[in-house]
């Protein structure tokens, strides 16, 4: 079980409710993991969707010879697509820092899945929004590449 105060700060799950984000955090456990570490490798599934609670997450996107990076802010969520779809995370993550993050394993997700009281639906909604919210840092990322290199 993790803090539901954690949960309680985080932008992307604003649409839980108060006892929905209690609930998750009852589901959740802490972990930590120390400068330098691997969180996560590319190409291999995610054990758990992660939620960043403290520290600074440095992530690499390979493709050949190329390196796509980025961080993950504070109440951020990743792994969470390699939990839904069973696949291999597109990205490695690695700690700059010591970091804290909450995590919610496979068997817990499939649970809250399988209740009835729409817990996993709502989470699902929740995590969207997380995503939608690193997609947009991505695609202005993106935006600010090209108009870089149209200046050159």
């Amino acid at each position: 079980m993790i803090d539901p105060s954690v949960i309680h700060g985080s932008e992307s799950m604003v649409v839980l409710s108060s006892t929905d984000r209690e609930a998750l955090a009852l589901l959740m456990t802490e972990v930590r993991f120390r400068s330098g570490d691997r969180v996560l490798m590319q190409d291999r599934r995610a054990p758990a969707a992660y939620m960043l609670i403290e520290g600074a997450l440095h992530v690499e996107h390979r493709i050949g010879g190329h390196a796509l990076t980025g961080r993950i802010e504070r109440g951020e969520w990743f792994g969470v697509v390699s939990l839904c779809d069973g696949k291999e995370v597109t990205a490695s993550v690695h700690a700059l820092t010591d970091v804290s993050l909450a995590a919610l394993g496979r068997g817990d997700f499939e649970e809250l899945i399988r209740q009835a009281d729409g817990l996993g639906a709502r989470l699902l909604r929740a995590w969207l929004r997380s995503l939608s919210f690193q997609l947009a840092r991505v695609n202005d990322a993106l935006v600010a590449m090209r108009q870089h290199r149209q200046r050159r």
